[in-house]
């Protein structure tokens, strides 16, 4: 045999069998630290850091991606498979919101490893924003015949530095969002009023306001979260319509008659008479009908589930009126089957 075949076998002999040892050996991987823990921080979005990890076994490590605990948290491996003296790392992401909390959030690695087969890594975070906003919720409801609401809230900022606003955007034309005037230049809190006009038909809504800074103006430093309701001349009482019923082996006559009724009460909001008529429903085996009460101001819807479904259905119950703001009137209906 040449000595240049003799050397090329050689090489390959030995390649095959560190192949065969890292095949045969046991993987082993340490984590540089089990917790990172950021302590007290005022960040306005977020906070990273990495985890590193090494294979001290003497077998090819093999890694599956990272379980988390929340969908805060974005985390992934480099590399996923490590031949052992191998190092790789773990970075992440935790989204921190805007809402004062200890966080305490949890990263499971699983592995080849026979004895760790499992490793819980922590990060930790006493989170204070850095801008806080009471309250964050506003309900604001527009009563018929009222032009415009307003609501108010008070943003903080939290490390006592003077408060520089900048721009306040709502998601609706007809939301509008101020600074309540007479506060001092280097306060550092703002009193914002919402304001909320009457614009379209009646209905629930559910909006926002966001809040920038003059440092800080492509990202929101916080947000005003708007559920309200414009009201109508009808106002129904409940607003939707709702069943939680077992199988349809049995008929609407074998079961009590608070299984399958349902009423609505339809008031005149300005106590003036109005007709209602046509009432119809989309969805099979569900009966509708309009009573009368109190001279016209007050109806009664009477729903009556006569035929079960044979799975959970959605639909909508309507009805016409005789005002000219509100012709027609939908009431959404659920009706949830189960088997026990």
């Amino acid at each position: 045999m040449k000595p240049t075949t003799t050397r090329l076998a050689g090489a390959l002999w030995m390649g095959a069998m560190c192949l065969a040892a890292q095949g045969e050996g046991t993987p082993k991987i340490q984590f540089d630290r089990l917790v990172y823990d950021f302590g007290k921080t005022s960040q306005v979005e977020t906070v990273t850091g990495v985890f590193k990890f090494k294979n001290v076994g003497d077998g090819l490590l093999k890694i599956e991606p990272p379980q988390l605990s929340c969908g805060c948290t974005v985390a992934q491996l480099k590399p996923d498979t490590l031949p052992p003296g191998e190092t790789g790392e773990l970075p992440f992401t935790l989204h921190l919101g805007q809402v004062k909390a200890q966080l305490d959030k949890r990263i499971a690695v699983k592995s080849n490893d026979p004895q760790t087969p499992e490793v819980s890594l922590t990060i930790k975070a006493d989170y204070t924003p850095l801008y806080e906003i009471n309250p964050r919720t506003l309900a604001p409801n527009l009563a018929f015949g009222v032009k415009e609401t307003a609501q108010f809230t008070t943003l903080t900022r939290t490390d006592g530095k003077p408060l520089r606003l900048g721009r306040l955007v709502a998601s609706k034309p007809w939301i509008t969002a101020t600074v309540e005037p007479g506060a001092p230049a280097d306060d550092s809190t703002a009193r914002i009023r919402v304001t909320i006009q009457r614009e379209g038909p009646p209905r629930r809504f559910s909006e926002f306001v966001h809040v920038y800074t003059v440092e800080q103006t492509n990202t929101p430093v916080s947000s005003i979260y708007l559920y309200g309701q414009v009201m109508g001349e009808v106002s129904l009482t409940p607003e939707a319509l709702y069943w939680s019923i077992s199988d349809a082996t049995n008929t609407s006559a074998e079961r009590p008659e608070a299984l399958v009724l349902r009423r609505v009460t339809i008031r005149s909001t300005d106590g003036k008479a109005m007709e209602l008529k046509k009432p119809q429903s989309t969805i099979k085996g569900l009966t509708v009908e309009l009573v009368p009460k109190e001279a016209g101001q007050v109806y009664e819807l009477v729903a009556r589930l006569e035929e079960v479904p044979a799975s959970t259905v959605s639909g909508q119950v309507s009805f016409e009126t005789s005002l000219s703001a509100q012709p027609k009137i939908e009431v959404p209906v659920i009706v949830h089957v189960f088997k026990p």
